[in-house]
C-alpha cells in the first residue's frame, strides 16, 4: 500500500461540493483519502487501496461544535479533519444504498459567500500592488533612474499568480454562494406549499 501525496488540493477544490466530487472519484479509483491535518492546505495524502464506493460531505455548520460533531460520529459518519474551516466527514457504502447528505446548506453557503469576498478582497489589494509597482517603474523611468527596474518587474511577475488566483477562487466561491441561496430559497418555497397543502387536506 503506497502513499500518495496530492499537493494543493484544498486550493484547486476550493468549493465544499467540488472537493466532495474530488474525493469520491479518488475514493472509487482506489486512492483512499487519510485524515487530513494541519499540512491538509498544502497537501491530501491518499493510500492505494482496492476502490471503494464512499460519500463524503464538506460542511460548514451553524450548530453547537460539540452537538454537531457527535450527532455525524453517532450517524456513523468518520470525521477526516477540516480544510478551509470545513469539516470532511467519510462514509462508505454498498450497491446503490447512497448515504443522505446532512450538509447545513446555509452554514456552507456563508461560509462561500464570506470566504469569496476575502478572496475578491485578496485579488483586489494585489491588483492595487501590482499597480503601484508600475507606477513607480513608470516614474523612475521618466526620471532616467533604471537602478530598480529588475526588482520592479520580479515584483509585478510575483503578483501575477496571486491576481489570478484570488480572483478565480472568489468568482468560483460567489458563484457557489448565489447558487446555494436559490436552492435554499426554492426549498423554503416548497416547505411552505407543503405546510399549506396539508392545511387544507385538514
Amino acid at each position: 500500500m503506497g502513499i500518495q501525496k496530492k499537493f494543493f488540493a484544498a486550493l484547486r477544490y476550493i468549493v465544499p461540493s467540488e472537493m466532495e466530487t474530488y474525493l469520491e472519484e479518488m475514493s472509487a479509483n482506489g486512492q483512499i483519502l487519510r485524515p487530513v491535518g494541519e499540512s491538509g492546505l498544502f497537501y491530501f495524502e491518499f493510500i492505494e487501496e482496492k476502490p471503494q464506493k464512499t460519500r463524503f460531505i464538506v460542511d460548514h455548520s451553524g450548530m453547537s461544535k460539540v452537538a454537531y460533531m457527535q450527532t455525524a460520529v453517532d450517524s456513523g459518519w468518520d470525521y477526516m479533519g477540516k480544510s478551509f474551516n470545513c469539516e470532511i466527514w467519510r462514509k462508505n457504502y454498498e450497491d446503490s444504498n447512497r448515504p443522505p447528505a446532512f450538509t447545513d446548506q446555509e452554514g456552507v453557503q456563508k461560509h462561500c459567500l464570506r470566504q469569496g469576498l476575502v478572496m475578491a478582497a485578496m485579488a483586489l489589494v494585489c491588483l492595487a500592488l501590482a499597480v503601484a509597482i508600475v507606477y513607480f517603474m513608470r516614474e523612475e523611468r521618466l526620471q532616467g533612474i533604471s537602478a530598480h527596474t529588475v526588482q520592479y518587474a520580479i515584483m509585478l511577475i510575483t503578483q501575477l499568480p496571486f491576481i489570478l488566483y484570488f480572483a478565480w477562487a472568489g468568482r468560483k466561491l460567489l458563484a457557489e454562494a448565489a447558487h446555494l441561496k436559490e436552492v435554499i430559497a426554492r426549498g423554503a418555497i416548497r416547505k411552505r406549499a407543503s405546510v399549506i397543502s396539508e392545511s387544507e387536506d385538514e
